[in-house]
């Protein structure tokens, strides 16, 4: 046990009741559904508005690339903050905070004049809405099960995928009609309209309720956590699947371009990556409840290299297609999987503390990866490298997920 967080497991001698599980948290699950459909769908709907913002400040595809990837460093960075904030205080007055910066920084970005103003409203606004909305609700959300913690986690986080299918297709048929300037205001009312009343069905289980062998206790920090084995191979492993996971929700219509298809085509795609993602989380994650999360973990893991292969090969719609089913499967459940598998190894008490800080590691990555691949791309006028490394940094990244299993 040298060098391990002293954070008690789920895994002990004690079986856990039938009382483990409260029908009341049926309730937060269902308000963290809504939550990551409408941020995460708003914010995967950029892919869909890329084109009009390149023309519009006659930027190439690393600059306009930038503007998301701000973003998702904001959002995945903030979570080391937000994670401890709910776990200390109110996990839906910090929700409602971030939705309230997300609705502000939409409304500004739509009257961005300059490339920098818009990294600024809709990196902060953005991410701020998601940074402070996310590890919050998925780690309530843990809070309230331990026998079908995989399924609720997976519902939960399958709103992802509801999102990303609705509203980059709707924003994609709008945005000839609207400009995205209209489209940015649109996701602002949908925030206001859907969002903030989720929130209000967001809550963490009280102590006094967990069983009492389900309780952790000791407050973990970012320096403590590191000293424990399972974690640092849990980040790397999250830092490298990462990197390639966002490279499709910000490229894949432009690429889609590349091959003479049309906007609406590539907008579909992105629709179709959220149709495998509601599959890979109502379906595949919850059964990690029977045979192991970690073990789901790693299949789906090599699952996400091998849709990235898909894409490597590509020439049309039909292969294109192909890829983001099975992209948005396994990483669908890959995602789902994340915050169950954090709670079966390092408890529930400080989940999101603990989710917090693992979930940096998706802000670097997601900084990092459509940025490079857009770079790439201007320089070499194709995505293959991106595509070629992303694969081989799912199959690492699968392989570290089995090395876990054995820590």
């Amino acid at each position: 046990m040298k060098g391990r967080l002293i954070l008690p497991s789920i895994f002990s001698p004690v079986s856990p009741s039938e009382d483990a599980d409260s029908p009341s948290g049926w309730w937060v699950v269902g308000g963290a559904h809504a939550l990551t459909a409408v941020t995460f769908g708003s914010a995967y709907a950029f892919s869909a508005v890329f084109p009009g913002l390149s023309e519009e400040f006659a930027a190439s595809r690393g600059e306009i690339a930038l503007v998301f990837s701000i973003s998702a460093l904001v959002f995945y960075s903030l979570g080391a903050i937000a994670g401890p904030l709910a776990d200390r205080w109110s996990s839906r007055a910090v929700i409602a905070t971030g939705l309230v910066a997300m609705i502000i920084g939409y409304v500004g970005a739509s009257q961005a004049q300059t490339l920098a103003s818009l990294y600024v409203w809709y990196g902060a606004g953005v991410g701020l809405g998601i940074g402070l909305s996310y590890v919050p609700a998925v780690g309530a959300v843990q809070s309230w099960f331990v026998l079908k913690r995989s399924r609720a986690s997976g519902i939960a986080t399958a709103g992802l995928g509801l999102g990303t299918l609705l509203l980059p297709f709707t924003i994609g048929r709008l945005v000839s009609g609207l400009g995205w300037r209209g489209c940015f205001i649109g996701l602002a009312v949908v925030i206001a309209a859907i969002g903030l009343p989720a929130a209000m069905l967001v809550r963490r289980r009280q102590d006094s309720s967990i069983p009492s062998e389900l309780r952790s206790s000791g407050r973990p920090s970012p320096f403590t956590v590191w000293r424990d084995g399972r974690f640092s191979l849990f980040y790397v492993m999250l830092l490298l699947v990462s990197f390639c996971t966002f490279i499709p929700y910000v490229h894949i219509v432009p690429a889609a371009h590349d091959m003479g298809l049309s906007l609406e085509s590539g907008t579909i795609l992105i629709a179709l990556i959220g149709i495998g993602n509601i599959f890979g989380r109502f379906v595949l994650a919850g059964l990690g409840d029977r045979i192991g999360s970690l073990r789901l973990l790693a299949i789906l893991t090599f699952a996400v290299a091998g849709s990235f292969l898909l894409w490597s090969v590509a020439n049309g719609m039909a292969m294109l297609v192909l890829f983001a089913l099975s992209f948005g499967a396994s990483y669908g459940g890959c995602v789902g999987l994340y915050p169950a598998v954090a709670a079966n190894l390092f408890g529930t008490r400080h989940i999101g503390t603990i989710l917090g800080y693992l979930y940096t590691a998706v802000g670097v990555a997601a900084l990092l990866g459509p940025t490079m691949a857009g770079i790439v791309f201007d320089k070499t006028g194709s995505y293959l490298g991106p595509i070629l490394f992303s694969a081989a940094a799912a199959l690492v990244a699968g392989f570290l997920t089995l090395w876990l299993r054995q820590k």
